[in-house]
């Protein structure tokens, strides 16, 4: 059974998820989640976005396309309240496609490879089984 991609809003915590767990990662499944939670009313009560890049999820997409990704990933369709970005990524081609995309982004991203971090780097004010339970609900 093929895994969606989805996005969750928690806005009691002023924190997001986005998770990436398809098979198959295309630039136009990126630009439709993207599209959806940037239109979602709860998007400017968002601070905190954990965006998770399944290890099983192979891109089909390559450096050539992070200018694309990046132009309609820094197109804000509402107000962007977003103060820390973090991308859960452990894969290597994953890791290295994270790197160069947040060099072409308008906000404050940071990546790594396990969510111990990503808790440490988001700066939340939920307790961390709380966070750990979020992430893994779907």
């Amino acid at each position: 059974m093929e895994r969606e991609n989805y996005y969750k809003m928690y806005p009691e915590y002023k924190f997001a998820i986005v998770k990436f767990q398809s098979k198959i990662l295309t630039i136009e499944e990126a630009e439709r989640i993207n599209y959806e939670y940037k239109i979602n009313p709860l998007y400017s009560q968002i601070e905190k976005l954990l965006v998770i890049i399944d290890e099983d999820s192979t891109p089909q997409f390559a450096i050539k396309d992070i200018d694309k990704l990046s132009s309609f990933y820094n197109n804000e369709l509402q107000d962007n309240n977003h103060k820390d970005v973090v991308w859960l990524v452990s894969a290597p081609l994953i890791t290295a496609l994270a790197h160069i995309f947040m060099s072409h982004t308008n906000d404050n991203s940071q990546y790594c490879s396990t969510i111990v971090r990503a808790y440490e780097l988001l700066k939340i004010t939920m307790d961390y089984t709380i966070f750990e339970k979020l992430i893994n609900e779907y």
